[in-house]
């Protein structure tokens, strides 16, 4: 596998920090010198960057509003400990 190969086929791994230091350096050393896997890496880390936030927005939209948890804490704490839930 050649220098571009090896860089293109971790790069995901070199964005989520998976790779330890002796895995990384030579394919950080290697991207900083070649355009066509500075340009993948910028894709990959662009796809991450959308990737994570849609996936936090889903996390949101999907979480109850904090005055339903308080008021169910609320209630739970009322009933006392042993209570049927």
């Amino acid at each position: 596998m050649n220098e571009c190969e090896q860089a293109k086929a971790n790069v995901y791994e070199l964005l989520r920090g998976e790779l330890c230091a002796e895995e990384s350096a030579p394919i950080r050393a290697h991207i900083a010198e070649c355009p066509s896997c500075q340009d993948e890496r910028n894709a990959c880390e662009k796809l991450t960057n959308v990737v994570k936030r849609a996936c936090e927005e889903e996390r949101d939209s999907n979480c109850p509003p904090e005055a339903l948890r308080d008021a169910i804490l609320r209630s739970l704490r009322a009933e006392g400990p042993g209570a049927v839930v």
